[in-house]
């Protein structure tokens, strides 16, 4: 027997029914089990004496279809026709029930996304119909009903889309002026942004460049720093090694040329090797250098152990000088004054003196100074003043 049933009532069953078994995404896609109908079961409390035996209440496959089913389908018919009787009673009834379900408003499908914007495709209109078919196996007990759905018609639904308002982002359906003015303002924000990141790149580009630029001429500085300074300590070296070599013509030659050049360092190495050199006649070289480059020499005393009344003259003649007037590179001759101011024979008087190899002897009224090159580049002596006890003197080779 077939009780066919018009109305909202029928159209959401048969709609519940299509979309639990054709769209992953329903609520009540647990109800759609073709392998295991008892997935399918749902329990309904009623009246026992309210519907006979042999028939399942509709408005049981109502209520149920209309809880699951999704937005915007809709029951529009409902037919369930009872089918052979079961082979015990506790099997319960079983019905072929048939569905038909319309599509309440237009479905769409995600064409692409934008950021924010959604295009859509449309998938399906409003009034779209479809037939769903399901066998139902029912029983009735103390606690009420039990229902078991199977469909026999799977993917009835598939592809069909849904409703704008669920899909993600500000939807769009292609085709319409909304949609065409978006995609021109995307392909406009698109081109500035790819000019944004040309530009961007090009000036990370010009930066790297610059950077590598100055990271190679920083690299040739410091190599050509590098090369100078190795050619500089070669130059040094070079000139140690002659003013140390055991040819006499080599060290006078390589010291008188470094005195001429004008390189103070060359000149300051050759000074300092002559000056500690053990050949007497590059050290008088250097000696008479140093004493032609200066005017006015301090001359340092101090008191000897034998007398000891000499810290007190020490402390009462006050600086002496050595100041030179005029000096002969050629003969050594050197004439000027010397004295200091505490004592009268010590005073400020003319001098003579000479400088022979590493000696410097020099004369004034009352007093004599003689002094010796010492290995520490000074100038290591006496002296000597009349009614004064003797000093130890010493001029620094500055």
């Amino acid at each position: 027997m077939t009780r066919p049933e018009n109305g909202r009532f029928t159209a959401r069953i048969a709609a519940g029914f299509a979309m639990g078994l054709l769209v992953p995404w329903a609520p009540w896609a647990p109800w759609i089990a073709p392998a295991t109908p008892s997935a399918w079961a749902a329990d309904a409390t009623g009246p026992a004496t309210a519907v006979p035996a042999e028939t399942i209440p509709d408005s049981l496959l109502r209520s149920r279809i209309e809880a699951l089913l999704p937005a915007p389908w809709r029951i529009e018919a409902l037919t369930v026709e009872p089918l052979a009787a079961p082979p015990s009673p506790e099997t319960g009834m079983s019905a072929r029930v048939t569905a038909t379900v319309v599509l309440g408003g237009p479905t769409y499908l995600v064409d692409s996304r934008e950021g924010p914007v959604t295009f859509l495709r449309p998938a399906a209109e409003a009034g779209l119909t479809k037939r769903w078919v399901a066998t139902a196996l029912a029983s009735h007990g103390p606690g009420g009903w039990t229902v078991a759905l199977t469909p026999q018609s799977p993917g009835l639904l598939d592809g069909i889309g849904k409703p704008a308002a669920e899909l993600p982002g500000r939807t769009v359906v292609l085709g319409t002026p909304e949609a065409k003015s978006l995609r021109e303002q995307l392909d406009r924000d698109a081109a500035q942004r790819l000019a944004e990141d040309t530009e961007r790149r090009r000036r990370e580009e010009e930066r790297l460049a610059q950077q590598t630029a100055a990271a190679k001429a920083e690299a040739a500085r410091a190599e050509t720093e590098r090369r100078a300074v190795e050619a500089r300590i070669a130059q040094v070296a070079d000139l140690r090694g002659k003013l140390s070599g055991p040819d006499r013509a080599a060290r006078l030659a390589a010291f008188e040329a470094a005195l001429g050049g004008n390189d103070p360092a060359l000149r300051q190495t050759a000074m300092d090797v002559a000056l500690q050199s053990r050949d007497p006649v590059v050290a008088n070289l250097a000696l008479k250098d140093w004493i032609a480059r200066h005017r006015a020499v301090p001359v340092q005393l101090y008191a000897t152990k034998e007398d000891p009344s000499s810290e007190v003259v020490v402390q009462n003649l006050g600086p002496m000088t050595l100041e030179i007037d005029g000096f002969s590179p050629v003969n050594g001759a050197l004439a000027g004054k010397l004295g200091a101011p505490g004592y009268s024979i010590a005073r400020p008087s003319s001098i003579v003196g000479t400088l022979a190899q590493t000696e410097l002897a020099v004369n004034s009224f009352g007093c004599a100074l003689t002094l010796r090159l010492a290995e520490h580049r000074t100038l290591d002596g006496l002296l000597r003043c009349q009614t004064l006890p003797t000093l130890i003197a010493r001029i620094t080779l500055d």
